[in-house]
């Protein structure tokens, strides 16, 4: 297979680039946002507009090309191909400097050096990519996409794809990461995830090998897929120690470090503590990887008030590891929230997502249901909140290391009783408050009255009972988080993500919509009889 390539906005993202050089050329507001399509039709509305874009393009991809990054999942995509001995080419329609570029900066090189830093591109050979073409003109690229008799040629331009010239015998891709094209007859794609399903499918055996090996594993004997998870996708293995391990492979979210999270964490804690978690072996920052030593154990659908003191327990041994210099900058938790604003921020977040998706049914409980009780309990925690200090950041000393996602829907319990935690996926700095209440609040643990009590008492004994006011306040809107996240099934990016890490799921959405809607709505109801009762557990 030989896949031809563009590359400006479909290997580079120059999104940032593109920003920081209109911001330095003063031709948009300092804290104006918005993608390159939005841009580009902002500056070309200016006075000499297209003069001003052609000279803010000759500066970014020269330049200011540093300010530019990879599109999340080209490494990983590339690597495959590397791994099924397919031959990938750059064919990029560049011209050696810039518009108005009285510095003379070679565009190409410096793409060359850019992709150089991102381990894509080596001229001895040792890069991703097997050949980095430049050409003047479009018809010139069109011309050697054609010498090259490529089986697939993947651009960002329709205009390119569908040019009159353009070789028939080549598959044409249109990469379209900010789905501008939806009505083309083009193929399409919205992400270098969406590529490698496309033309790769599941991941081979050999592929899995090769990269449980550049995660550190030696002679690996066999590999198997572990299904289950929501987000990455898990696999088990065994190497030539005959211990068993598992790779697991982290969805393409740049939102947040998954790996960093996980496998960075786990190993500043692993290295001083003994805690119950995964040991961390090795890691593929590029491919976004990871191998750990297998945890053999029962899940936990029933937890006693033994396995809410070990977690506890845990908790209060993570809570040992926050002066570690490692940890000192360390990120935040996904989703952290370390003031009452970044709570609401992160519901009107939530509940604009799920608006966009366009279902009637989910609208009107939102809109009808959902919207105005919100509205109430902010007020409420306003109202609630200590010292007025809604929008205040609580300081380092008020925040904990926090697993995030922590319950025993990540755990398992070993023979001997021990409760191990797994998924550290969103693993960083919180407030405690938050970690409270998500434990409580989780679907997946589904804890009686006596045993949320009993988490409680245990959690505000560790962590001090100065936080109840704040806890007070702000329980409701964590409650109505979940309410939210218990609807993440209508998210077509959420049930994608999801059908990719477990294929077997892929015909039961509608199923799992009315279940999750169901849910949401009793949950909606429980917190409200409990504000106007004032009987939630922990009063």
């Amino acid at each position: 297979m030989r896949i031809g390539i563009d590359l400006d906005n479909t290997i580079i993202d120059y999104t940032e680039a593109f920003l920081y050089g209109a911001r330095q050329l003063k031709y948009i507001p300092e804290k104006w946002l918005g993608q390159k399509i939005e841009l580009k039709s902002l500056v070309q509305s200016h006075s000499d507009g297209e003069l001003k874009w052609q000279k803010l393009q000759g500066k970014v991809y020269g330049q200011w090309i540093h300010h530019a990054k990879l599109y999340s999942g080209v490494f990983r995509f590339l690597w495959r191909c590397r791994q099924r001995d397919w031959e990938t080419i750059v064919v990029s329609h560049k011209t050696e400097f810039g518009h108005f570029d009285r510095d003379k900066i070679s565009l190409r090189d410096s793409a060359k050096e850019f992709l150089n830093s991102g381990q894509i591109w080596d001229s001895d050979g040792e890069g991703l990519l097997n050949e980095l073409r430049f050409e003047s003109t479009r018809e010139q690229k069109i011309q050697t996409i054609a010498e090259l008799q490529c089986d697939v040629f993947i651009d960002d331009l329709p205009e390119v794809l569908g040019h009159n010239v353009f070789p028939l015998e080549s598959r044409r891709i249109l990469f379209d990461p900010v789905n501008q094209y939806k009505t083309t007859a083009l193929e399409r794609v919205l992400s270098w995830n969406d590529a490698a399903e496309v033309l790769m499918g599941e991941w081979s055996e050999l592929e899995l090998n090769a990269l449980a090996e550049s995660c550190g594993l030696s002679a690996v004997r066999e590999i198997k897929t572990v299904f289950g998870g929501g987000n990455s996708r898990v696999f088990k293995g065994s190497a030539d120690t005959e211990n068993e391990f598992a790779l697991k492979i982290y969805p393409l979210d740049s939102s947040h470090d998954r790996l960093h999270s996980e496998f960075d964490g786990l190993k500043i804690i692993f290295s001083d503590y003994t805690l119950s978690i995964p040991e961390p072996i090795g890691a593929n920052q590029g491919v976004e990887a990871a191998t750990f030593w297998w945890v053999e154990g029962e899940p936990i659908s029933n937890p006693s008030l033994e396995d809410i003191d070990q977690a506890v327990e845990f908790l209060s041994s993570l809570h040992q590891c926050r002066n570690q210099v490692e940890f000192e900058n360390f990120p935040c938790a996904s989703a952290a929230c370390l003031t009452g604003r970044q709570i609401e921020e992160q519901l009107n977040s939530r509940l604009e997502r799920l608006l966009a998706e366009d279902n009637e049914m989910l609208e009107n409980f939102l809109s009808k249901e959902f919207e105005s009780f919100v509205n109430k309990m902010l007020k409420r925690a306003m109202v609630l909140w200590p010292n007025q200090g809604f929008d205040l950041v609580i300081n380092r000393e008020q925040q904990i290391l926090s697993p995030s996602d922590f319950g025993f829907h990540n755990a398992l319990k070993k023979m001997n009783g021990t409760v191990v935690f797994l998924d550290f996926e969103y693993f960083g700095w919180d407030d405690p408050v938050k970690l409270i209440c998500d434990f409580a609040f989780h679907p997946g643990m589904e804890l009686n009255l006596v045993k949320r009590k009993h988490w409680f008492e245990k959690t505000l004994k560790l962590y001090g009972d100065s936080l109840l006011p704040r806890l007070s306040a702000s329980w409701p809107l964590y409650g109505l988080c979940w309410v939210l996240i218990l609807l993440n099934e209508f998210r077509s990016d959420i049930w994608e993500r999801r059908r990719t890490a477990d294929p077997a799921v892929k015909d039961s959405q509608v199923k799992f919509q009315f279940r999750q809607l169901k849910r949401s709505k009793q949950l909606l109801k429980f917190i409200d009889h409990s504000v106007q009762t004032n009987t939630f557990e922990f009063l």
